[in-house]
Protein backbone atom coordinates (compact mmCIF):
# COMPACT_ATOMS: atom_id res chain seq x y z
CA UNK A 1 0.00 0.00 0.00
CA UNK A 2 1.25 3.53 -0.79
CA UNK A 3 2.57 5.48 2.21
CA UNK A 4 0.14 8.27 1.28
CA UNK A 5 -2.76 5.86 1.69
CA UNK A 6 -1.53 4.81 5.11
CA UNK A 7 -1.23 8.47 6.13
CA UNK A 8 -4.78 9.21 4.95
CA UNK A 9 -6.14 6.24 6.88
CA UNK A 10 -4.38 7.40 10.06
CA UNK A 11 -5.67 10.93 9.53
CA UNK A 12 -9.21 9.63 9.10
CA UNK A 13 -8.93 7.62 12.28
CA UNK A 14 -7.80 10.65 14.22
CA UNK A 15 -10.61 12.74 12.80
CA UNK A 16 -13.64 10.57 13.29
CA UNK A 17 -12.75 7.90 15.76
CA UNK A 18 -11.58 4.37 15.32
CA UNK A 19 -14.82 2.57 16.06
CA UNK A 20 -16.93 4.50 13.58
CA UNK A 21 -14.30 4.33 10.86
CA UNK A 22 -13.81 0.61 11.36
CA UNK A 23 -17.51 -0.08 11.23
CA UNK A 24 -18.35 2.15 8.27
CA UNK A 25 -15.56 3.70 6.22
CA UNK A 26 -13.01 0.89 6.04
CA UNK A 27 -14.96 -2.15 7.15
CA UNK A 28 -16.23 -4.94 4.94
CA UNK A 29 -19.80 -3.65 4.83
CA UNK A 30 -22.10 -6.10 3.00
CA UNK A 31 -24.35 -4.78 0.25
CA UNK A 32 -27.41 -6.39 1.79
CA UNK A 33 -26.76 -5.07 5.27
CA UNK A 34 -29.48 -4.71 7.90
CA UNK A 35 -31.32 -1.42 8.28
CA UNK A 36 -29.25 -0.21 11.24
CA UNK A 37 -25.98 -0.66 9.33
CA UNK A 38 -27.52 0.94 6.27
CA UNK A 39 -28.58 3.96 8.30
CA UNK A 40 -25.15 4.13 9.93
CA UNK A 41 -23.47 4.40 6.52
CA UNK A 42 -25.79 7.21 5.50
CA UNK A 43 -25.25 9.10 8.77
CA UNK A 44 -21.49 8.73 8.50
CA UNK A 45 -21.24 10.04 4.94
CA UNK A 46 -23.84 12.76 5.47
CA UNK A 47 -22.18 14.07 8.64
CA UNK A 48 -18.57 13.77 7.43
CA UNK A 49 -18.99 15.87 4.31
CA UNK A 50 -15.30 16.69 3.91
CA UNK A 51 -14.37 12.98 3.78
CA UNK A 52 -17.18 12.19 1.37
CA UNK A 53 -16.34 15.14 -0.87
CA UNK A 54 -12.67 14.12 -0.95
CA UNK A 55 -13.71 10.67 -2.10
CA UNK A 56 -15.77 12.23 -4.90
CA UNK A 57 -12.81 14.49 -5.72
CA UNK A 58 -10.63 11.38 -5.85
CA UNK A 59 -13.06 9.68 -8.21
CA UNK A 60 -13.07 12.65 -10.61
CA UNK A 61 -9.29 13.04 -10.42
CA UNK A 62 -8.68 9.31 -10.82
CA UNK A 63 -10.98 9.20 -13.85
CA UNK A 64 -9.16 12.01 -15.63
CA UNK A 65 -5.71 10.66 -14.76
CA UNK A 66 -6.52 7.21 -16.10
CA UNK A 67 -7.95 8.60 -19.32
CA UNK A 68 -4.75 10.53 -20.01
CA UNK A 69 -2.57 7.55 -19.13
CA UNK A 70 -4.34 5.20 -21.52
CA UNK A 71 -5.18 7.53 -24.41
CA UNK A 72 -1.85 7.18 -26.31
CA UNK A 73 -2.37 3.42 -26.77
CA UNK A 74 -6.17 3.14 -26.87
CA UNK A 75 -7.20 0.12 -28.92
CA UNK A 76 -3.74 -1.41 -28.89
CA UNK A 77 -3.06 -5.05 -28.14
CA UNK A 78 -1.26 -6.01 -24.95
CA UNK A 79 1.75 -7.10 -27.02
CA UNK A 80 1.85 -3.90 -29.05
CA UNK A 81 1.56 -1.72 -25.97
CA UNK A 82 4.37 -3.59 -24.26
CA UNK A 83 6.60 -3.17 -27.32
CA UNK A 84 5.91 0.58 -27.45
CA UNK A 85 6.49 1.07 -23.73
CA UNK A 86 9.72 -0.96 -23.73
CA UNK A 87 11.05 1.07 -26.64
CA UNK A 88 10.37 4.20 -24.58
CA UNK A 89 11.95 2.63 -21.47
CA UNK A 90 8.55 2.95 -19.80
CA UNK A 91 7.60 -0.67 -19.05
CA UNK A 92 5.94 -1.63 -16.80
CA UNK A 93 3.75 1.43 -17.22
CA UNK A 94 3.68 3.44 -14.01
CA UNK A 95 3.12 7.00 -15.22
CA UNK A 96 1.97 9.02 -18.21
CA UNK A 97 3.65 8.17 -21.52
CA UNK A 98 6.90 10.11 -22.02
CA UNK A 99 7.19 12.94 -24.57
CA UNK A 100 9.48 10.80 -26.76
CA UNK A 101 6.40 8.94 -28.00
CA UNK A 102 5.46 10.12 -31.49
CA UNK A 103 1.67 10.08 -31.21
CA UNK A 104 -1.07 11.71 -29.11
CA UNK A 105 1.20 14.57 -28.11
CA UNK A 106 -1.43 16.44 -26.00
CA UNK A 107 -1.58 13.38 -23.68
CA UNK A 108 2.16 12.89 -23.19
CA UNK A 109 4.02 13.75 -20.03
CA UNK A 110 5.18 17.37 -20.02
CA UNK A 111 2.82 18.36 -22.82
CA UNK A 112 -0.24 19.26 -20.76
CA UNK A 113 -0.90 21.60 -17.84
CA UNK A 114 -4.51 20.50 -17.39
CA UNK A 115 -6.58 17.46 -18.30
CA UNK A 116 -7.31 17.36 -22.05
CA UNK A 117 -10.87 16.76 -23.17
CA UNK A 118 -12.11 13.18 -23.53
CA UNK A 119 -15.57 11.95 -24.51
CA UNK A 120 -15.77 9.76 -21.38
CA UNK A 121 -15.34 12.69 -19.02
CA UNK A 122 -17.31 15.10 -21.21
CA UNK A 123 -20.37 12.88 -20.81
CA UNK A 124 -19.86 12.96 -17.04
CA UNK A 125 -19.95 16.76 -17.22
CA UNK A 126 -23.15 16.60 -19.27
CA UNK A 127 -24.70 14.28 -16.66
CA UNK A 128 -23.72 16.76 -13.96
CA UNK A 129 -25.40 19.54 -15.94
CA UNK A 130 -28.53 17.38 -16.22
CA UNK A 131 -28.50 16.97 -12.44
CA UNK A 132 -28.10 20.72 -12.06
CA UNK A 133 -31.14 21.38 -14.22
CA UNK A 134 -33.44 18.55 -13.10
CA UNK A 135 -32.20 17.42 -9.68
CA UNK A 136 -31.80 13.91 -8.35
CA UNK A 137 -35.13 12.72 -9.78
CA UNK A 138 -33.99 13.22 -13.37
CA UNK A 139 -35.17 10.87 -16.11
CA UNK A 140 -33.59 9.27 -19.18
CA UNK A 141 -35.32 11.92 -21.29
CA UNK A 142 -33.79 14.67 -19.12
CA UNK A 143 -30.31 13.24 -19.67
CA UNK A 144 -30.94 12.85 -23.39
CA UNK A 145 -32.07 16.46 -23.65
CA UNK A 146 -28.88 17.51 -21.86
CA UNK A 147 -26.91 15.62 -24.50
CA UNK A 148 -28.64 17.62 -27.22
CA UNK A 149 -28.06 20.89 -25.38
CA UNK A 150 -24.48 20.41 -24.22
CA UNK A 151 -22.71 17.53 -25.97
CA UNK A 152 -20.25 18.35 -28.72
CA UNK A 153 -20.74 14.94 -30.34
CA UNK A 154 -20.22 11.23 -29.75
CA UNK A 155 -18.75 8.11 -31.25
CA UNK A 156 -20.46 4.77 -31.95
CA UNK A 157 -23.56 4.29 -29.74
CA UNK A 158 -23.50 7.87 -28.48
CA UNK A 159 -23.31 9.20 -32.03
CA UNK A 160 -26.25 7.00 -33.04
CA UNK A 161 -28.30 8.18 -30.05
CA UNK A 162 -27.62 11.84 -30.83
CA UNK A 163 -28.64 11.26 -34.45
CA UNK A 164 -31.82 9.58 -33.25
CA UNK A 165 -32.66 12.49 -30.93
CA UNK A 166 -32.44 14.82 -33.91
CA UNK A 167 -35.03 12.61 -35.64
CA UNK A 168 -37.35 12.81 -32.64
CA UNK A 169 -36.46 9.32 -31.43
CA UNK A 170 -35.99 9.37 -27.64
CA UNK A 171 -35.07 6.76 -25.00
CA UNK A 172 -35.37 3.83 -24.98
CA UNK A 173 -35.96 3.67 -28.75
CA UNK A 174 -32.89 5.86 -29.30
CA UNK A 175 -30.79 2.89 -28.16
CA UNK A 176 -32.51 0.26 -30.25
CA UNK A 177 -32.90 2.12 -33.54
CA UNK A 178 -30.16 1.51 -36.14
CA UNK A 179 -27.57 0.86 -33.45
CA UNK A 180 -25.00 -1.93 -33.97
CA UNK A 181 -22.95 -0.62 -31.02
CA UNK A 182 -25.50 -1.11 -28.25
CA UNK A 183 -23.42 -3.62 -26.28
CA UNK A 184 -20.16 -1.72 -26.59
CA UNK A 185 -18.36 0.16 -23.79
CA UNK A 186 -19.98 3.59 -24.18
CA UNK A 187 -22.41 3.30 -21.28
CA UNK A 188 -19.78 1.80 -18.97
CA UNK A 189 -17.51 4.78 -19.53
CA UNK A 190 -20.28 7.12 -18.28
CA UNK A 191 -21.06 5.20 -15.07
CA UNK A 192 -18.80 6.91 -12.56
CA UNK A 193 -20.95 9.88 -11.60
CA UNK A 194 -23.90 7.68 -10.61
CA UNK A 195 -21.75 5.76 -8.14
CA UNK A 196 -20.39 9.03 -6.78
CA UNK A 197 -23.87 10.37 -5.96
CA UNK A 198 -25.07 7.14 -4.33
CA UNK A 199 -22.24 6.23 -1.94
CA UNK A 200 -22.82 2.90 -0.22
CA UNK A 201 -26.07 2.44 -2.16
CA UNK A 202 -25.12 0.20 -5.11
CA UNK A 203 -28.70 -0.56 -6.12
CA UNK A 204 -29.53 3.15 -6.23
CA UNK A 205 -26.36 3.86 -8.21
CA UNK A 206 -27.23 1.09 -10.67
CA UNK A 207 -30.74 2.44 -11.18
CA UNK A 208 -29.38 5.91 -11.97
CA UNK A 209 -26.91 4.28 -14.35
CA UNK A 210 -29.68 2.47 -16.17
CA UNK A 211 -31.52 5.76 -16.77
CA UNK A 212 -28.35 6.94 -18.49
CA UNK A 213 -27.49 3.67 -20.26
CA UNK A 214 -30.86 3.11 -21.93
CA UNK A 215 -30.29 6.30 -23.93
CA UNK A 216 -27.76 4.51 -26.12
CA UNK A 217 -27.33 0.88 -25.04
CA UNK A 218 -29.10 -2.43 -24.53
CA UNK A 219 -28.34 -5.77 -22.87
CA UNK A 220 -24.75 -6.10 -21.71
CA UNK A 221 -24.21 -2.43 -22.53
CA UNK A 222 -26.75 -1.50 -19.84
CA UNK A 223 -25.48 -4.15 -17.43
CA UNK A 224 -21.98 -2.70 -17.79
CA UNK A 225 -23.03 0.75 -16.65
CA UNK A 226 -25.17 -0.64 -13.82
CA UNK A 227 -22.24 -2.74 -12.65
CA UNK A 228 -19.54 -0.07 -12.70
CA UNK A 229 -21.83 2.44 -10.98
CA UNK A 230 -22.37 -0.13 -8.22
CA UNK A 231 -18.61 -0.73 -7.97
CA UNK A 232 -17.97 3.00 -7.54
CA UNK A 233 -20.74 3.21 -4.94
CA UNK A 234 -19.28 0.31 -2.96
CA UNK A 235 -15.74 1.67 -3.24
CA UNK A 236 -16.91 4.65 -1.19
CA UNK A 237 -17.42 2.36 1.84
CA UNK A 238 -15.29 -0.73 1.13
CA UNK A 239 -11.59 -1.38 0.48
CA UNK A 240 -11.54 -5.05 -0.55
CA UNK A 241 -11.55 -5.02 -4.37
CA UNK A 242 -12.53 -8.67 -4.68
CA UNK A 243 -15.49 -8.20 -2.35
CA UNK A 244 -16.56 -5.08 -4.24
CA UNK A 245 -16.42 -6.89 -7.57
CA UNK A 246 -18.42 -9.80 -6.20
CA UNK A 247 -21.03 -7.74 -4.37
CA UNK A 248 -21.64 -5.45 -7.34
CA UNK A 249 -22.72 -8.49 -9.37
CA UNK A 250 -26.00 -8.35 -7.45
CA UNK A 251 -27.20 -5.47 -9.64
CA UNK A 252 -27.00 -7.37 -12.98
CA UNK A 253 -28.37 -10.73 -14.19
CA UNK A 254 -26.24 -13.58 -12.88
CA UNK A 255 -26.11 -15.35 -16.23
CA UNK A 256 -25.40 -12.40 -18.55
CA UNK A 257 -22.18 -12.39 -20.54
CA UNK A 258 -20.84 -9.38 -18.65
CA UNK A 259 -21.34 -11.05 -15.27
CA UNK A 260 -19.74 -14.25 -16.52
CA UNK A 261 -16.69 -12.31 -17.73
CA UNK A 262 -16.20 -10.69 -14.32
CA UNK A 263 -16.74 -13.97 -12.48
CA UNK A 264 -14.23 -15.71 -14.75
CA UNK A 265 -11.60 -13.07 -13.98
CA UNK A 266 -12.21 -13.48 -10.24
CA UNK A 267 -11.76 -17.26 -10.66
CA UNK A 268 -8.59 -16.84 -12.74
CA UNK A 269 -7.17 -14.44 -10.17
CA UNK A 270 -7.44 -17.25 -7.62
CA UNK A 271 -5.59 -19.58 -9.98
CA UNK A 272 -2.96 -17.40 -11.66
CA UNK A 273 0.08 -15.88 -9.97
CA UNK A 274 0.43 -12.97 -12.41
CA UNK A 275 -1.93 -10.65 -14.24
CA UNK A 276 -0.36 -11.74 -17.53
CA UNK A 277 -1.34 -15.36 -16.98
CA UNK A 278 -4.91 -14.36 -16.15
CA UNK A 279 -4.97 -11.97 -19.12
CA UNK A 280 -4.13 -14.85 -21.50
CA UNK A 281 -7.17 -16.80 -20.29
CA UNK A 282 -9.40 -13.71 -20.40
CA UNK A 283 -8.34 -12.76 -23.91
CA UNK A 284 -8.76 -16.30 -25.25
CA UNK A 285 -12.37 -16.45 -24.03
CA UNK A 286 -13.59 -12.85 -24.44
CA UNK A 287 -11.18 -11.11 -26.81
CA UNK A 288 -12.64 -12.33 -30.10
CA UNK A 289 -15.83 -12.02 -32.13
CA UNK A 290 -17.98 -15.08 -32.80
CA UNK A 291 -16.14 -15.75 -36.08
CA UNK A 292 -12.80 -15.90 -34.25
CA UNK A 293 -11.57 -12.52 -35.47
CA UNK A 294 -10.88 -9.39 -33.45
CA UNK A 295 -12.39 -7.05 -36.07
CA UNK A 296 -14.79 -7.63 -38.96
CA UNK A 297 -17.18 -5.77 -41.23
CA UNK A 298 -20.78 -5.60 -40.08
CA UNK A 299 -22.95 -8.05 -41.96
CA UNK A 300 -25.60 -5.42 -42.77
CA UNK A 301 -24.52 -3.08 -45.56
CA UNK A 302 -26.33 -0.12 -43.99
CA UNK A 303 -23.67 -0.12 -41.25
CA UNK A 304 -20.78 0.34 -43.68
CA UNK A 305 -21.28 3.98 -44.73
CA UNK A 306 -22.35 7.38 -43.44
CA UNK A 307 -22.59 7.61 -39.67
CA UNK A 308 -21.08 4.13 -39.35
CA UNK A 309 -18.18 4.45 -41.78
CA UNK A 310 -15.43 4.94 -39.20
CA UNK A 311 -16.30 1.90 -37.08
CA UNK A 312 -16.37 -1.74 -38.10
CA UNK A 313 -17.25 -4.54 -35.65
CA UNK A 314 -14.36 -4.41 -33.17
CA UNK A 315 -14.28 -6.70 -30.15
CA UNK A 316 -11.88 -4.44 -28.25
CA UNK A 317 -14.71 -1.93 -27.79
CA UNK A 318 -17.30 -4.38 -26.40
CA UNK A 319 -18.46 -4.01 -22.81
CA UNK A 320 -17.71 -7.56 -21.64
CA UNK A 321 -13.99 -7.68 -22.44
CA UNK A 322 -13.46 -4.20 -21.02
CA UNK A 323 -15.40 -4.99 -17.84
CA UNK A 324 -13.23 -8.08 -17.46
CA UNK A 325 -10.12 -5.95 -17.97
CA UNK A 326 -11.25 -3.54 -15.24
CA UNK A 327 -11.72 -6.47 -12.86
CA UNK A 328 -8.30 -7.85 -13.77
CA UNK A 329 -6.55 -4.55 -13.02
CA UNK A 330 -8.36 -4.12 -9.70
CA UNK A 331 -7.58 -7.64 -8.50
CA UNK A 332 -3.90 -7.60 -9.44
CA UNK A 333 -3.39 -3.94 -8.55
CA UNK A 334 -3.69 -4.71 -4.81
CA UNK A 335 -5.39 -1.37 -4.05
CA UNK A 336 -2.36 0.57 -5.31
CA UNK A 337 -3.36 3.45 -7.58
CA UNK A 338 -0.26 3.47 -9.78
CA UNK A 339 -0.06 -0.30 -10.19
CA UNK A 340 -3.77 -0.65 -10.96
CA UNK A 341 -3.88 2.11 -13.56
CA UNK A 342 -0.72 0.67 -15.12
CA UNK A 343 -2.22 -2.82 -15.49
CA UNK A 344 -5.39 -1.35 -17.01
CA UNK A 345 -3.30 0.46 -19.64
CA UNK A 346 -1.00 -2.51 -20.31
CA UNK A 347 -3.96 -4.85 -20.82
CA UNK A 348 -5.02 -3.04 -23.98
CA UNK A 349 -8.54 -3.02 -25.47
CA UNK A 350 -10.29 0.31 -24.74
CA UNK A 351 -7.59 1.04 -22.21
CA UNK A 352 -8.11 4.75 -21.76
CA UNK A 353 -11.68 4.04 -20.63
CA UNK A 354 -10.55 1.16 -18.43
CA UNK A 355 -7.69 3.09 -16.82
CA UNK A 356 -10.13 5.94 -16.20
CA UNK A 357 -12.61 3.56 -14.61
CA UNK A 358 -10.10 1.94 -12.23
CA UNK A 359 -8.68 5.36 -11.44
CA UNK A 360 -12.15 6.53 -10.45
CA UNK A 361 -12.75 3.40 -8.36
CA UNK A 362 -9.54 3.76 -6.36
CA UNK A 363 -10.03 7.51 -6.11
CA UNK A 364 -13.45 6.84 -4.59
CA UNK A 365 -11.94 4.27 -2.27
CA UNK A 366 -8.97 6.23 -0.90
CA UNK A 367 -9.83 9.84 -1.69
CA UNK A 368 -7.99 12.50 -3.65
CA UNK A 369 -5.42 13.01 -0.91
CA UNK A 370 -4.09 9.49 -1.41
CA UNK A 371 -3.53 9.75 -5.18
CA UNK A 372 0.24 10.20 -5.73
CA UNK A 373 1.24 13.78 -6.43
CA UNK A 374 3.12 12.85 -9.62
CA UNK A 375 -0.22 11.96 -11.20
CA UNK A 376 -2.19 14.95 -9.91
CA UNK A 377 0.21 17.86 -10.18
CA UNK A 378 0.37 18.10 -14.01
CA UNK A 379 -3.41 18.63 -14.17
CA UNK A 380 -3.40 21.72 -11.94
CA UNK A 381 -6.90 20.85 -10.74
CA UNK A 382 -8.27 21.70 -14.19
CA UNK A 383 -10.26 19.88 -16.86
CA UNK A 384 -10.58 21.41 -20.33
CA UNK A 385 -13.92 20.23 -21.61
CA UNK A 386 -15.41 20.18 -25.10
CA UNK A 387 -18.92 20.40 -23.66
CA UNK A 388 -20.91 23.38 -24.95
CA UNK A 389 -20.57 25.69 -21.95
CA UNK A 390 -19.16 29.20 -21.79
CA UNK A 391 -16.29 28.37 -19.47
CA UNK A 392 -14.48 25.33 -20.83
CA UNK A 393 -11.75 25.39 -18.19
CA UNK A 394 -13.36 23.60 -15.25
CA UNK A 395 -11.92 23.12 -11.79
CA UNK A 396 -11.90 19.43 -10.89
CA UNK A 397 -12.47 20.36 -7.25
CA UNK A 398 -15.57 22.35 -8.27
CA UNK A 399 -16.90 19.40 -10.28
CA UNK A 400 -16.42 17.21 -7.21
CA UNK A 401 -18.02 19.69 -4.85
CA UNK A 402 -21.15 19.99 -7.00
CA UNK A 403 -21.35 16.22 -7.50
CA UNK A 404 -21.13 15.66 -3.75
CA UNK A 405 -23.99 18.12 -3.17
CA UNK A 406 -26.28 15.90 -5.22
CA UNK A 407 -24.94 12.86 -3.40
CA UNK A 408 -25.87 14.38 -0.06
CA UNK A 409 -29.38 14.95 -1.40
CA UNK A 410 -29.57 11.32 -2.47
CA UNK A 411 -28.45 10.21 0.98
CA UNK A 412 -30.97 12.50 2.63
CA UNK A 413 -33.74 11.05 0.45
CA UNK A 414 -32.92 7.53 1.70
CA UNK A 415 -33.18 8.27 5.40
Amino acid sequence: MDLSIIKLTRLSISLIGLSLLASVALADIPVNCDQSSHDQQIRFLATNKDIYENKVYGAWFGKLIGLIAGQPVEGGTRQNIEAIARRLDAYPIRWYFPPSYENFKPFLRGNFTSSPSNDDSDFLVVSLLALREHGINLTSKNIAEAWVKYSSGGCTAEGVALANFNKGIWPPESATTENPYSEWIGAQMRADIWGMIAPGLPGVAADYAERDAKISHTGNGIYAERYIAAVISLAMVETDCKKILQDALDVIPADCRYANAVKDVIKWHDQCATWGEAWDLMDAKYGFLKDGSRTAQFAEKKYLTGLYANWCDMKWVYADINGASVALALLYGDGDFTKTVGIAVMSGYDCDCNAGTVGAILGAMWGEKAIPTKWKAPLNDTYNTSVKVDNKSLKISALAEETARYGLKVLASKK
